[in-house]
Parts: C-alpha cells; structure tokens; sequence
C-alpha cells in the first residue's frame, strides 16, 4: 500500500513562519493550519523557501508532490492475498483523524459508537443519521488518503433493501465517505447486495453486533460449540452478498482462523484473535482517554487521560494564580 500521508491538505511552500508574520494565524486551527515553521506537513511539501545557505533550488523544486492515492477496497483485499496486516481505528473528528491517517492507519470508521464515545449514551442505539453525517464528512475532510467507513445506525437499514441503500447513498453524497458497515450475517445479505449493486462498497459485522444487544442477551461471544457452523454461514453469506470486507467482533480465536482461511475478503478483528487479516479498536479504549473496566480485548497504547487530566489541572491553577497568561501573550 501507499505510504501513508503526512496531513490532509497540500498547501504551497510557507517561507514565512505564522507565528513571526503580521497575520494572526485562525485562532482554532483547521484542516489547512500550519506548524510553527510554517510546513503544512504534507509530503512533498517545503517550509523555508530555499536550500540551506541560500542556495538556489533547482528548477521546479518548489512544486509539490503529487499528493498520495487514496486507499481503495481493493488495495485491502490485495493486502489479504499478500499476507500483509492493515489496521483499522475509530474516528470522529478532523484531528485524530488526520494524526491517525499520518501514523499509518489504513482504514477508519466512523462508527456508531459515537453514541458512547462523543454523544455520552450508554449504548449504540440512540446515534442517528443525522448525528453520524456530519462526524463522517469532518473525518472524510480531513484525510487523502485512509479508506474512511461510516456506520449505518441501528434502524437505518433494517426496514427495507430500498432504506439500505438510501441511508448508504445519504451517507455517500453528504459526508463523503468511501464505504458504509452494517450489523448482520445472512439475514443482511439482501441488504448488502443491493448496496453494492448501487455501487456502494459494504463492510459487513457479524459475531457480537452492538446493536442486537438486547437481542442477543449483552456482551457476549458469540460462536462457541454448534453456534460456529451459524457464524460461518453468516461469514460466506456476506462474503457472497458482495462485501469487501467482515468485522468479526467477540469470536473465538479458532473460529475466526477459520473464516478468515476460507473467505477471500479480508476479516477484521475486534476480540477475534490474531489470526485476522486486521484488527480494529476504539480509539478511545486503544489511547487510554477512556478510563474504568475495558474489555478484555482492549489493549491500551496510551494514557491520554492522566495526561489531559494534568495538562488541564496545570491551566486551571495557571488561570487562578495570574502566571497565565503570561505578558508576551497580550497585544500592546
């Protein structure tokens, strides 16, 4: 695959750093703020206009790089042929998903665990289209080069092949996103088929389905003992149905070995073991912004918490104490 992107913008060369100009640089930042030396970041692009020493560039040495070609499902799908690994996270700004997609990340969703994880609810159920939208074009903005995935939301698709394809489609034209996912094994398959046939690419999720968790009695594994021949029918019945690809989300290690040997499409794992063709988290739980008991598939990278948790206790006694802000940050 195509290294990954250096940020989500090309901008011409900056000789002039913001902060040293007479110019203000935009006050909350934004997909085309810049560093302290005046470099977007991308790849390709320059900060000083110059080569050291003064030296002249040679002839079209200042133009920017082509910028890098987005991830396809096929890129996806060829990487499984090659026995090569992609990761996938979640995403539901323009920040995290432009340091995401920097980092590496191939792949990210715009899951409908926002409604945990941005919207404060205890479940999946509640997000709405209309809360998913505007998340998905901020993260669909914000990068050129991750594949970018939304979620259908729980009753969005489940009506009807004609709503599938509709809220798909609503997703495509107003967020920008390249790909949809929905919950469900043969039982979806006509729904993924029509979107597909709409010409919309579908990632399929089977196993545990947060939105059936009623359903389904809590979180729980699903596929133990005869309940694996089940959730093999549902991995060939999407496969079939066109997706390009299948979440796997609480199975069994030697279950997902399994359809992961047999599909073509790559799987994804989320508490499915290692023998996944990828692997997805919440970047929440993966980062450590999250704090209390996590699932017992989580594995944390970071610990944002305490660190925003200091960074902030330190602003707060600042403001308290006068010491911020300091003289050279006031305008005469």
């Amino acid at each position: 695959m195509p290294d990954a992107a250096h940020s989500n913008q090309t901008a011409p060369a900056n000789p002039t750093s913001p902060m040293n100009s007479a110019e203000e640089p935009p006050p909350y930042g934004g997909p085309g703020s810049t560093d302290s030396t005046g470099s977007t970041g991308v790849s390709g692009s320059t900060g000083a206009s110059g080569a050291a020493g003064g030296a002249p560039r040679a002839p079209g040495a200042d133009a920017p790089a082509a910028p890098p070609r987005r991830v396809r499902t096929l890129d996806l799908i060829k990487a499984k042929a090659e026995g090569r690994r992609w990761a996938m996270l979640t995403s539901y700004d323009q920040y995290t998903a432009a340091l995401f997609e920097q980092a590496g990340v191939e792949a990210l969703l715009v899951g409908d665990s926002a409604a945990n994880n941005v919207f404060g609810h205890a479940t999946t159920l509640p997000v709405t289209v209309d809360e998913l939208i505007p998340l998905a074009r901020a993260v669909a903005s914000a990068t050129n080069r991750a594949l970018v995935v939304a979620d259908l939301p729980f009753g969005s698709y489940e009506i009807s092949d004609e709503q599938a394809v509709a809220t798909a489609v609503h997703f495509m034209k107003e967020a920008g996103v390249h790909a949809v996912k929905l919950e469900g094994g043969a039982t979806m398959a006509s729904r993924i088929k029509a979107i597909t046939t709409a010409g919309i690419p579908v990632m399929a999720h089977i196993g545990f389905t947060p939105q059936a968790e009623h359903n389904l009695g809590g979180y729980k594994v699903q596929g133990r003992g005869e309940a694996g021949a089940a959730l093999l029918d549902d991995a060939r019945a999407v496969a079939e149905a066109g997706a390009f690809s299948v979440v796997m989300e609480m199975v069994p290690s030697g279950l997902a070995g399994q359809v992961t040997s047999e599909l073509s499409i790559p799987t994804v794992g989320i508490g499915a073991g290692a023998q996944t063709d990828a692997q997805v988290l919440v970047w929440q739980d993966m980062a450590g912004l999250r704090t209390g008991r996590a699932p017992r598939f989580v594995k944390r990278y970071a610990d944002l918490h305490s660190v925003l948790t200091e960074a902030v206790g330190t602003y707060v006694d600042e403001v308290k104490s006068g010491a911020f802000p300091e003289p050279e940050r006031g305008f005469d």
